[in-house]
C-alpha cells in the first residue's frame, strides 16, 4: 500500500463537512456523514497496514499495533481533555462544567459512546446543551473496533483455510452489523448512532478496500465525491441515521478510496487539502469544545458569522498542537514497553485533572442542595379560572412584579437547581410505556382497590401532574391507573408513520376502557406544537374515544413554556427575575385555547393551567416567571418540576372537583 496523498485530501473534506455544519451553514445540515467517511478511511488504513505487516513478518503483531495507535491518537486527545476540563471549570457554570468534567473521564477510557448513547436515551435529557467533549464518540468506537479487530484478524489469518475465505468472512460480518443497524435505527435511533455495532459495517467496508485492494481498479472517484456531497446537503436531522442513509456517504468513500489515479486524485492530492488533512485529527477534537463552550458561556445561540470566526480559531489552535506536540510525539523513538505504559498513563492523566475538579464542583453542589433543603413553600393562594379566561395565582402575579421591577432572583431556591433535573415523579418499573414500548403494566396507585377510579392517559405532562393526582387520590380514596409512554405527544397519536406510539394510542384506550373509570384525565403537550391545528385535531380525537367509557371527562390544560434552560438561566452571572421569565406566545395561548373550546364542544372538563404559571405583564405580554416564590417551577423548557407540581395541590383538587361536579 504506497502513501497516497489524495486520502489525506478525503481527511479534509470528511473533517470540513463536519466543522462546517457544527458551524450552522445552512446548506450543510447532512456534514455529520464526515463521521463516516472517516470510519470508512480508518478501516482501509489500519487493515492495510495490518495485512502489511503479516505478509512481511507472517503474523500481525498485535504489541506494535496498539503501541502505533497509541502513539497516534492518545497525545492528541488527552490534551484536548485537559484543556477542556480546565476551561469549563472556569467559564461554565456549576452543572454544566461538573457534566462536562464527567464526561472527560467516560472519554479518556473510550466508552464516550455507551454513556452518550445511554444519556440520550432518555426522554428528559432532550433539550440539554450538547457535551464538550461529545465529539469523543467516534474515537470510542474505532477504538473499541480495533480492540477487536486486529486478534480477530491475527487468528483468521494464522489458519489457511481461513485466510483463503477473509474477504468473505468480512463482508458476512459487515452485512450483519448493517442489517443491525438498519433495524436499530427503525427501533432506537439514539442508540444506532451512537453504538459501534451498528457502525462496525463502516469500518468492515474499508477492510474490505484493504483486502481486495490489489484487485480495485474503480475510475468512479467523481461519483464517490458527489455521493459524499450529496448526503451533506441534502440530509438533515431529521434523515433516520445511520440505517440505510449511511450507505450513500460510506459508498462514496468506497469509490474513492478504490479509484484509480485520475483528476479526482490529483484535486484531493493538492497542497491545501493536504494540509487541512494533515491536521484532521487535531482540528476534529478541538472544534467541538470551543463551538460548544463558547455558546454555553454567552447564553445564547450563537450566529453562523461569529462559529465560523470560533472555527478559525480551533483550526490555528489545530495546526499549533499538531506541529508543536501530537507530530513531535508521534515521530519519537519509543520502545514497546513505555508505549504499552500510553494507554494507563493517559486515563490517569486525566483522572488527575479530572476528580479534583469534580471533588471541588461536588463540594459547592452540596452546599446549595443543604441551603435549598431549608426552603419551605409558601402559601400560592387562589385564583378562579373558566374555559375562556383565566386569573393568575397571587404568587405567579407577584412573581411577574418582581420580573417588571427586574429584581434580583431570591436565594436559596428549592429544588436544588444543582439537582433540577431529578426533581420529577418517576413511575414504579413498568408502570409507563418506555423507549420502544407499545404497552406498559396496568398499575394501580393513589388509593389501590378504592371504589373510584382516575385513569390518566397522555405523554410527559401526565407523568408531570401525577405528584399531584396522587396526593390528591389518596387524600380522597381515588384508585388511580396511568397510561403513559413519554415522548408520545398529539401529533403522533394519529400519525401513522409512527408506528409506536399509534400503536400505543390504541393500546391506552383499549385498556383504559376495560377499566370503566369514574373519570379520564387526559394530559399532554401541545404548547408550542409546530402543528398546532394537528395537536387540537388529536385531543379532540382522544375525547370523543375517551367519553364512550368514562363518566367524566376532564382535559388538563398546558402552559406556555419556558424558552431558556433552567439551571443556565439561573446559574448565569447577573440572573434577575426578569432574564429568568419566558415570554409566553400567542401561538402557545391560542392553541391552548383551542384545545379548552374542543372539550366545550364535545361537554367534557378543562383544568385551565395558564394561570399557574403565568400573569400579564402589560395588555400584551404574558410572562411565564421561572421562580415562584422560592420555587423553581420548571425542570427544563417545558416540564413542570415535582415540588411545584405539589405545591399546586390545593389549585389542583378546586379545579378538578369543579370540572367533576359540573
Amino acid at each position: 500500500m504506497p502513501h497516497r496523498r489524495e486520502l489525506q485530501g478525503l481527511r479534509a473534506v470528511a473533517v470540513l463537512l463536519v466543522v462546517f455544519d457544527h458551524a450552522g451553514l445552512p446548506f450543510l445540515q447532512g456534514g455529520y456523514v464526515g463521521v463516516d467517511v472517516f470510519f470508512v478511511l480508518s478501516g482501509y488504513l489500519i487493515t492495510g497496514l495490518l495485512l502489511r505487516q503479516a505478509r512481511r513478518d507472517g503474523c500481525v503483531r498485535l504489541t506494535d499495533f496498539y503501541v502505533r495507535r497509541a502513539r497516534r491518537i492518545l497525545p492528541a486527545a488527552v490534551l484536548t481533555l485537559v484543556v477542556t476540563d480546565l476551561v469549563a471549570h472556569q467559564l461554565l457554570n456549576l452543572v454544566r462544567a461538573r457534566e462536562a468534567v464527567s464526561d472527560s473521564v467516560w472519554a479518556a477510557f473510550f466508552v464516550a459512546n455507551v454513556h452518550f448513547a445511554r444519556a440520550g436515551s432518555d426522554y428528559f435529557a432532550q433539550g440539554q446543551p450538547p457535551s464538550p467533549v461529545q465529539q469523543f464518540w467516534t474515537l470510542a468506537v474505532e477504538e473499541q473496533f480495533y480492540l477487536v479487530w486486529p486478534v480477530v484478524l491475527a487468528a483468521v489469518l494464522a489458519v489457511p483455510f481461513l485466510r483463503r475465505r477473509l474477504l468473505w468472512i468480512v463482508l458476512a460480518g459487515a452485512v450483519v452489523s448493517l442489517a443491525w443497524s438498519v433495524h436499530s435505527t427503525a427501533t432506537d435511533a439514539n442508540y444506532a448512532y451512537f453504538s459501534t455495532l451498528t457502525r462496525a459495517w463502516e469500518l468492515a467496508l474499508g477492510a474490505v478496500l484493504a483486502i481486495a485492494a490489489p484487485r480495485l481498479r474503480g475510475s468512479a472517484a467523481w461519483l464517490g465525491l458527489a455521493c459524499i456531497c450529496i448526503a451533506g446537503v441534502f440530509f438533515s436531522s431529521s434523515t433516520p441515521f445511520p440505517g440505510y442513509a449511511a450507505l450513500l456517504p460510506t459508498i462514496g468513500a468506497a469509490l474513492v478510496i478504490a479509484a484509480a489515479p485520475g483528476s479526482a486524485s490529483r484535486l484531493l492530492s493538492v497542497a491545501p487539502f493536504r494540509y487541512v488533512g494533515d491536521r484532521s485529527y487535531a482540528f476534529y477534537l478541538w472544534h467541538w469544545p470551543v463551538l460548544v463552550i463558547a455558546a454555553e458561556y454567552a447564553g445564547h445561540d450563537l450566529s453562523t458569522a461569529v462559529r465560523l470566526g470560533l472555527l478559525a480559531g480551533a483550526f490555528a489552535l489545530s495546526i499549533l498542537s499538531y506541529d508543536l506536540y501530537e507530530n513531535p510525539i508521534r515521530k519519537m523513538s519509543w520502545r514497546p514497553q513505555t508505549g504499552a505504559l500510553l494507554w494507563p498513563a493517559s486515563a490517569a492523566v486525566v483522572l488527575v485533572v479530572a476528580v479534583p475538579i469534580l471533588v471541588s464542583l461536588n463540594a459547592r453542589a452540596t452546599r446549595i442542595s443543604t441551603a435549598a433543603a431549608a426552603v419551605r413553600p409558601a402559601a400560592l393562594g387562589q385564583a378562579t379560572a373558566t374555559r375562556g379566561s383565566w386569573t393568575p395565582l397571587p404568587a405567579v402575579a407577584a412573581a411577574v412584579g418582581a420580573a417588571k421591577r427586574n429584581a434580583a432572583v431570591p436565594w436559596p431556591l428549592t429544588p436544588a437547581v444543582t439537582n433540577l433535573r431529578n426533581d420529577f415523579y418517576v413511575f414504579p418499573a413498568g408502570c409507563a410505556a418506555g423507549r420502544g414500548q407499545t404497552s406498559s403494566t396496568i398499575c394501580h396507585l393513589g388509593a389501590p382497590g378504592a371504589a373510584k377510579t382516575i385513569a390518566v392517559i397522555g405523554d410527559s405532562h401526565a407523568q408531570m401532574w401525577m405528584p399531584t393526582i396522587l396526593r390528591m387520590a389518596r387524600r380522597d380514596g381515588w384508585e388511580v391507573v396511568p397510561f403513559v409512554k413519554v415522548g408520545c405527544v398529539p401529533t403522533k397519536w394519529l400519525h401513522t408513520k409512527d408506528w409506536g406510539c399509534t400503536v400505543w394510542y390504541r393500546w391506552a384506550l383499549e385498556h383504559a376502557a376495560k377499566l370503566h373509570p369514574q373519570v379520564a384525565l387526559v394530559a399532554a403537550s401541545w404548547s408550542g406544537d409546530p402543528h398546532p391545528t394537528s395537536a387540537v385535531r388529536a385531543v379532540a380525537a382522544m375525547i370523543v374515544q375517551v367519553k364512550r367509557f368514562s363518566a367524566t371527562t376532564i382535559v388538563i390544560g398546558d402552559s406556555p413554556h419556558q424558552h431558556r434552560n433552567p439551571v443556565d438561566c439561573l446559574l448565569a452571572s447577573g440572573a434577575t427575575m426578569r432574564t429568568c421569565s419566558a415570554r409566553a406566545s400567542l401561538s402557545e395561548l391560542q392553541t391552548d385555547a383551542s384545545v379548552a373550546a374542543a372539550a366545550s364542544k364535545h361537554g367534557v372538563g378543562f383544568i385551565k393551567v395558564t394561570g399557574w404559571f403565568c400573569a400579564r405583564a402589560s395588555s400584551i405580554a404574558v410572562l411565564c416567571p421561572l421562580v415562584v416564590n422560592r420555587t423553581i417551577s420548571w425542570i427544563d423548557l417545558g416540564h413542570v418540576s415535582e415540588t411545584y407540581a405539589l405545591e399546586l395541590s390545593t389549585p389542583f383538587k378546586n379545579a378538578f372537583r369543579r370540572e367533576l361536579f359540573s
